[in-house]
């Protein structure tokens, strides 16, 4: 990082009012794991905190769930406990750049995802915009779609969430649907996020970030 001293002077200007502001906040950053934190993944972990040493940080890794809501619910309950200001959850195969949190924040949104491929060949990076209707962020040319959009829901990939909306939503934040037959019918992220549109919230998506979602190979 370049010297304060040294940046041009609107530069400056900017990075202290940014550097006073991230003083000021509380993050849990929250690991939902059961199979382990890929090394990728601890690398950008560890860059993420480093390079943002002026957020006071509480640093999470649920294990013992017998569900990934389950985990998600615990960092929700501890992030309420610790007084963080926001929560910023991070799958353990997903890899970013270290500006993640700066830039998500800058959104200035309660409820921000991002934009990430599935762990398969098949599907581009899609979003909702209604139950029906979604964009194709690979092929779309919509301009509206390059910068931060509202959705009808996003992936826990990655995701940061406004502390207080848990204390205004009831438990459980997290949970999974299923049909009659067993078959799951809504996963815990987009049933996180009807539960707070259904409480008046909205749900964005920052698409320029640079995410990656690993698997056998990197989608």
């Amino acid at each position: 990082m370049r010297p304060v001293n040294s940046m041009r002077p609107h530069r400056r200007l900017h990075f202290l009012i940014m550097t006073a502001f991230a003083n000021s906040l509380k993050i849990t950053l929250g690991v939902p794991t059961n199979r382990g934190v890929r090394p990728r993944t601890a690398k950008c972990l560890l860059d993420l905190v480093a390079q943002n040493k002026y957020y006071d940080w509480h640093i999470l890794v649920p294990s013992e769930g017998y569900t990934i809501a389950e985990n998600r619910n615990y960092l929700a309950i501890q992030a309420l406990n610790n007084k963080s200001d926001y929560l910023l959850m991070i799958d353990d195969d997903m890899v970013f750049e270290p500006d993640l949190l700066n830039r998500l924040l800058a959104n200035q949104k309660e409820i921000i995802g991002v934009a990430y491929h599935p762990r398969t060949d098949m599907q581009d990076k899609l979003k909702f915009l209604d139950e029906t209707h979604f964009i194709n962020l690979e092929t779309t040319t919509d301009p509206k779609y390059k910068t931060t959009f509202e959705c009808h829901a996003t992936g826990t990939g990655i995701i940061l969430i406004k502390c207080e909306i848990f204390a205004m939503l009831t438990r459980p934040w997290f949970v999974f649907e299923y049909y009659d037959t067993g078959q799951v019918k809504l996963g815990e992220d987009w049933y996180f996020c009807a539960k707070a549109k259904k409480a008046g919230f909205t749900i964005w998506t920052d698409p320029s970030l640079k995410v990656g979602h690993l698997g056998e190979k990197e989608f």
